[in-house]
């Protein structure tokens, strides 16, 4: 049975309650009323075969028709106290020997049984037998149960029942209601407790402990969720606020540079310094823009594109020449190992060294060796930045590849730039698959990222989800 299609699940679980139960009752009520019926019927044909093979038992010991005569009393005695039965004994000429009139209309059933319809109209269940006597050869002895008494009982029977499923099924429903309402009371208390979670509350949480295994699960996962959302909420707030201070001193230069300028007559020469200096904010701020733009579409799970087969050694040998300046304006010497050929976006690729070599010269003390190892292996291509240098804290080491994040003022003494370095070789290795990892320790910190060798299209979900920053797998050695 279809239930109707309703929004609120306490109705639609007490609605199906009540149907399952209405199924159940009239299956059962009818299998009890067939039951019944088929014992009534069988019961009444064990006592017309009984009086047929009796009668039929007394009509054979007969053998003139004077003795047949004398047996009708013998007869009317045997049917006393059974006003259902009628007998019948007609001749081969249709008279009847025993009986009144005879049946209007007779049909045969299986083996004997027969039913008739006598003048009076009424319907009944017989059996028929030819008789084996003297004193009537070949007459046909006829035995029949009026059955409307049974059908009457078996009507009123049905009645009680049907009154009895009705009453059955009422109570299930009122029960099933009951019952529904009190399993989903605490899915209504979660509901409340839910509504209760707002921005300025995220620390709430759905209660675990005493409530039902399914709700437990419900609750545990609906939990993480709101971790994830309130680390995410967290990151976005501090994320705007690093984008107002980030924006807020270059605005703030610019704007007080040109009151400045503005305030009296100047030179073509001061204009023109002016002009110069408010472009430099300006690229500045047009760099940041693009980074964050970028960040926005990485994070949008935008895959590298235009891939090429890439030289790993080729790709750091010319990264390290572009920062080959710097690196000897702070004395400092860069060692390159491993070599490995992937398929990758070459100008993403040299971004992700760039950046993590320029962070690492900004950190590393004068005099220092930085190494770049590139590591195979069947899955994807590891490529790590080792430099001496200032450890980084085990409290701040998981967050250095957020946007706008700075360890602090030491590991960036040279240049302060916008935080935005590392979060971009974490979008970088995730639009090709990858991770990225850090390590540090006793004076010495690796960062790096991989490329995975697997086609997007190829790799298993597991395979797909790049490592969250905040879990750093230490380097292969």
């Amino acid at each position: 049975m279809k239930t109707p299609h309703v929004t609120s699940i306490r109705v639609r679980l007490t609605l199906l309650l009540a149907a399952i139960a209405l199924v159940v009752s009239s299956i059962a009520g009818y299998t009890l009323f067939l039951a019944l019926k088929y014992e009534v019927q069988r019961r009444e044909m064990a006592e017309v075969a009984g009086k047929l093979d009796l009668i039929d038992h007394l009509i054979g010991m007969q053998s003139t028709p004077d003795e047949l005569s004398a047996l009708k009393g013998t007869l009317d005695n045997i049917l006393v106290g059974h006003p259902n039965l009628k007998v019948w004994l007609v001749d081969t000429d249709g008279r009847v020997l025993y009986g009144d009139a005879p049946p209007q209309s007779i049909q045969p059933m299986q083996g004997r049984e027969v039913l008739l319809e006598t003048l009076t109209g009424t319907r009944m269940r017989a059996q028929q037998v030819p008789v084996k006597s003297q004193a009537a050869p070949d007459a046909l002895l006829t035995v029949a149960i009026d059955t409307q008494p049974s059908a009457e009982f078996l009507y009123g029977f049905a009645s009680v029942l049907l009154a009895i499923c009705v009453f059955w099924v009422g109570a299930s429903a009122v029960l099933a209601a009951w019952a529904v309402r009190r399993s989903l009371a605490p899915v209504q208390r979660l509901s409340h407790q839910a509504a209760r979670i707002q921005p300025d509350h995220l620390d709430l949480r759905l209660p675990v402990q005493g409530i039902d295994r399914e709700l437990r699960e419900l609750s545990v996962a609906f939990n993480s969720t709101l971790d994830r959302l309130q680390t995410a909420y967290r990151q976005l707030e501090g994320f705007n606020a690093d984008v107002a201070h980030e924006l807020r001193t270059p605005l703030a230069t610019l704007i007080n540079g040109t009151e400045i300028i503005l305030a009296s007559e100047r030179s073509n020469e001061e204009l023109r310094d002016v002009l110069e200096s408010n472009l430099e904010e300006l690229v500045g701020l047009k760099a940041l823009i693009n980074d964050m733009l970028f960040l926005a579409r990485a994070d949008g799970g935008e895959l590298a594109r235009d891939l090429q087969d890439v030289q790993i050694e080729s790709e750091i040998r010319h990264v390290a020449d572009y920062h080959e300046a710097a690196s000897q304006e702070a004395r400092l010497t860069l060692r390159q190992a491993g070599d490995a050929r992937v398929r990758a976006n070459p100008r993403l690729l040299r971004r992700a060294l760039s950046n993590l070599i320029s962070n690492a010269i900004k950190a590393s003390p004068a005099g220092a060796t930085l190494e770049v190892t590139c590591i195979e292996s069947l899955t994807d291509v590891e490529i790590r930045v080792v430099n001496a240098g200032e450890t980084i804290p085990p409290d701040a080491l998981p967050r250095i590849f957020d946007r706008f994040y700075r360890v602090d003022n030491a590991r960036t003494h040279r240049s302060e730039g916008h935080g935005l370095g590392l979060a971009i070789v974490r979008a970088i290795a995730q639009m090709h698959g990858g991770r990225v990892f850090a390590l540090s320790e006793a004076g010495r910190t690796i960062i790096g990222f991989t490329l995975s060798r697997i086609r997007p299209a190829e790799r298993s979900p597991q395979q797909s989800e790049p490592a969250s920053p905040t879990t750093l797998p230490q380097p292969r050695t």
